[in-house]
């Protein structure tokens, strides 16, 4: 897979991110460690985890995709 620098860094990323705004509310622990594999996989390595995830549903804090 062809992968992109992150700015000056080393760092390489796929040219895909995965939105893990679904981890710890609409995907249980089980079915999101089973999408994040499938995604490595393929050789995919950029996440996005932001925090703010779930925050606006009733009763999460946000944060939740981060626990998982």
């Amino acid at each position: 897979m062809q992968k992109r620098r992150l700015g000056q860094s080393s760092i390489e990323l796929a040219p895909l991110a995965f939105g893990g705004n679904v981890f710890g509310w609409t995907a249980d622990e089980k079915t999101s460690f089973a999408l994040l594999d499938a995604f490595v996989a393929k050789g995919f390595n950029f996440i996005d985890t932001a925090d703010v995830y779930s925050r606006w549903h009733p009763g999460n804090q946000g944060g939740e995709s981060e626990t998982i």
